[in-house]
C-alpha cells in the first residue's frame, strides 16, 4: 500500500474530473487508521520484538502518509469542505502512533527516523495548522524530536530537521510581523500563529536550544550538509535577538585568548548587512 501512495514519475496525475486522487487517500487514510489502532492496543514488548512487531509497521504507514502528503495528487482542502473526516482521523492516528514511541527509538532505528522526518517536513510545510492544534505536550514532544535529530550523522535526517524547523520559524517570524501590521487578516490563520507564539513563549528555551546546536555544529564540528544548516539559522536569530548575542558572547570567550578575535570578526561578517526579514536573498547572504 505504501507503494502505491507514491506518485513516482508522475504516473498517480488522474483526469481532472477524476476524483481517483482522493479515494486512494481515503483508503489509505483507513487503512493507516485501523493499523495504528491495532498496533497501540500491543501494550508494552520486549526489545527484541519492538521493531518487527510494532516500530516496523509505524515506518510503514508514515512513508505511506509521507507519500500522500508530497504527491500533489490530492487536495486535502476538499476533506474540510466537505465534511469528510478521512484526512483529521489520519493525522490523528499520526499522533497517537507516535507518542507511542520513546525519542531514542525513533532515532535509533534507521528506517523509521527516515520515514518520520521526512513526514513531518511536509506537514511543516503545507499543514502548519495542524501542527500549531496539536496539544502543548505533542508539540514539546514533536520540536524536542526536532531538535535530537539536527545532532544526527544521518544527513537525511538533520537535513530534514534543519527543513522542519526553517519551516515552523518562517511561519512563526510571519505571523509576528503580521502582527505589527495588523491588516484584517483571517481570523483563523491569525489564531493559529497566536497559539504558537504562545506556546513558544511559554517555552522560550526550545528554540534557544536548537539555536545552540546549530551554532556549535558550524563552528566546532565538522558540517556535511552546510547549506540545510544555514536555512533556519537566520529566523532563529531574528526572533531570538537577546540570546543569539548571549550565545555569540559564550562562544567566544569559549576559545584560546589569541582565538578570541577570530571567531567575533566571524561573528560580525555573519550578520553584516542582513537585515531584518526572511527574504531568499538576505537567507543566502
Amino acid at each position: 500500500m505504501a507503494e502505491l501512495m507514491q506518485n513516482r514519475s508522475q504516473r498517480l496525475n488522474f483526469d481532472v474530473s477524476s476524483p481517483n486522487g482522493i479515494l486512494l487517500f481515503r483508503e489509505a487514510s483507513k487503512m493507516i487508521c485501523t493499523y495504528g489502532n491495532q498496533i497501540l492496543s500491543l501494550g508494552s514488548l520486549s526489545k527484541d520484538q519492538i521493531y518487527p512487531m510494532k516500530l516496523k509497521g509505524i515506518s510503514i504507514c508514515y512513508s505511506a502518509l509521507k507519500s500522500a502528503l508530497c504527491g500533489n495528487y490530492v487536495s486535502f482542502g476538499v476533506f474540510k469542505l466537505y465534511g469528510d473526516n478521512h484526512f483529521d482521523n489520519v493525522l490523528q492516528a499520526f499522533v497517537k502512533m507516535l507518542l507511542s514511541v520513546s525519542h531514542s527509538d525513533l532515532l535509533q532505528y534507521r528506517k523509521l527516523s527516515q520515514s518520520y522526518y521526512p513526514l513531518l517536513e511536509c506537514l511543516t510545510q503545507d499543514h502548519m495548522s495542524f501542527i500549531t492544534n496539536l496539544e502543548p505536550p505533542v508539540l514539546l514532544y514533536v520540536l524536542t524530536s526536532i531538535s535530537e535529530g539536527l545532532t544526527t550523522l544521518d544527513t537525511v535526517v538533520s537535513s530534514s530537521c534543519c527543513t522542519s524547523l526553517d519551516y515552523i520559524v518562517t511561519y512563526l517570524f510571519k505571523h509576528i510581523a503580521k502582527e505589527g501590521k495588523k491588516p484584517l487578516r483571517c481570523r483563523e490563520a491569525t489564531q493559529a500563529g497566536q497559539r504558537l507564539l504562545h506556546f513558544m513563549q511559554q517555552n522560550p528555551d526550545v528554540l534557544q536550544q536548537m539555536m545552540s546546536v546549530l551554532m556549535n555544529t558550524i563552528v566546532f564540528e565538522d558540517c556535511r550538509n552546510q547549506w540545510s544548516v544555514s536555512r533556519p539559522l537566520l529566523g532563529l536569530i531574528l526572533l531570538n535577538e537577546k540570546y543569539f548575542s548571549e550565545l555569540r558572547a559564550s562562544l567566544i570567550n569559549s576559545q584560546p585568548l589569541p582565538k578570541q578575535e577570530v571567531l567575533a570578526q566571524c561573528f560580525r561578517n555573519l550578520m553584516e548587512g542582513v537585515e531584518q526579514n526572511l527574504s531568499v536573498k538576505n537567507r543566502d547572504r
